[in-house]
């Protein structure tokens, strides 16, 4: 990967959307030679997708919380029981394995209060191999950016 790669990854992380011209004059290029390496940046796994970052208060799930989970005993069945499971619950937006206690620190979002304390009950403390469930709610998000730093190397 290259100065000009980066660029273009620098770019897209900004905006996806943007035009394969706009794109190659922002990052030096031609079209054409641009889009090769849009393209080889995508078969090569760089690019995994592109997607639209929803306001979440405005499509009805302004309540956040984070919960943290420690497992029943962990096994690598155990983990694959329980992280097969997890993908099946629309609201937990985001799942970590955490490198000791707890084993997993989840992301959940809901509609409100109410809302994530069904969700909590009927889903989360029903996830199998679960020990222990420690939640909090979210104030406020104060940063969270889908831009990772690309070295310029």
């Amino acid at each position: 990967m290259d100065s000009i790669d980066r660029s273009i990854l620098y770019q897209l992380q900004r905006d996806g959307r943007q035009p394969n011209n706009v794109l190659a004059d922002r990052v030096g290029l031609t079209p054409s030679p641009c889009l090769r390496r849009v393209r080889q940046l995508e078969d090569e796994g760089v690019i995994e997708g592109y997607t639209a970052l929803l306001d979440r208060r405005a499509v009805g799930c302004g309540y956040e919380a984070l919960v943290w989970v420690t497992l029943d005993r962990v096994t690598r069945e155990s983990m694959t029981v329980f992280e097969d499971a997890v993908q099946a619950i629309d609201h937990v937006v985001e799942v970590l394995r955490m490198m000791g206690q707890p084993d997993y620190l989840m992301r959940v979002v809901a509609a409100d209060a109410d809302a994530f304390e069904a969700i909590y009950i009927d889903r989360l403390a029903e996830l199998p191999h679960v020990k222990t469930l420690t939640s909090q709610s979210a104030m406020k998000v104060v940063k969270r950016t889908h831009l990772l730093p690309i070295p310029a190397r």
